[in-house]
């Protein structure tokens, strides 16, 4: 409700002659600080997070399934960001656009938060358990997460008992995500920041972004924390759980989290 507000908000502003102070899309995945990107932003600059998300599924959706084409979705993107006119926009949706983007904003800024795929995984399994998916989200994380693709093996019971998604669908994804961006954005319009480190490179962030220290807020940039812990990760054959992470995550951990090297590693 609130995120609806705030676009109706942005929306209308958007009417006024405002002058863009940059073009900075974050594409971090969820739950790596996207939420709180927009928040250090909040009421200094023209910042949302997740931007008419259903909408914007729908036409990831739609285009995964050959039911519009392309130059529908690049029609949708113009049209959206003419009438948004944000100069920090933070979503993991982002992602699903890349190649637009980079296409159509040739002069755009790109920030990856990236966190460790434990701690990504674990925080992504205790949000979907915390509270209930909307249809369009639920519909958009089989899509994501090859839910038609992958089963559980036996070592996956407590997932599966959940109603969560297998191991290779999340850890597939967390690579997917994380080497499309690095392989896509040309080095120098690609910042890279590690979820733990948002208030420390808070004020690097408005640099990159071409923006004064003074649109930063530093007291959101840890906004939306899930205290709720269900450890359903330590309920899994840790050989099993172990052997996934290499296969899906081991080279992108060893190069971005090397201190990282089994689940008693990470903080969870």
């Amino acid at each position: 409700m609130l995120e609806r507000i705030k676009n109706r908000i942005l929306n209308s502003r958007a009417r006024l002659s405002y002058q863009r102070k940059c073009r900075l899309y974050c594409v971090g995945a969820a739950k790596t600080g996207t939420h709180s990107i927009d928040s250090m932003f909040d009421h200094t600059i023209r910042s949302a997070h997740e931007p008419d998300s259903d909408e914007v599924i729908g036409k990831i959706l739609d285009l995964s399934r050959g039911q519009i084409q392309e130059a529908e979705v690049v029609s949708y993107i113009r049209k959206r960001d003419k009438r948004l006119c944000l100069d920090v926009d933070s979503s993991q949706l982002n992602f699903f656009l890349l190649d637009y983007l980079l296409e159509e904003f040739p002069k755009a800024l790109y920030l990856l938060t990236m966190r460790d795929c434990y701690s990504w995984l674990d925080s992504f399994i205790n949000d979907s358990l915390r509270r209930n998916a909307s249809e369009p989200w639920t519909k958009f994380r089989d899509y994501r997460f090859r839910s038609n693709e992958f089963s559980h093996p036996s070592e996956e019971h407590p997932l599966r008992e959940r109603g969560l998604y297998t191991l290779d669908g999340y850890l597939s994804y967390w690579g997917r995500h994380n080497n499309k961006v690095l392989s896509s954005v040309p080095e120098d319009r690609l910042m890279i920041v590690k979820t733990n480190e948002l208030t420390q490179k808070a004020h690097e962030i408005a640099d990159f972004a071409g923006l004064p220290m003074t649109s930063i807020q530093l007291m959101h940039s840890h906004s939306f924390k899930n205290l709720t812990k269900y450890n359903v990760l330590r309920e899994i054959k840790e050989s099993h759980l172990e052997a996934k992470i290499q296969e899906h995550c081991g080279a992108l951990m060893k190069r971005y989290f090397p201190g990282i090297k089994s689940i008693n590693d990470s903080n969870i």
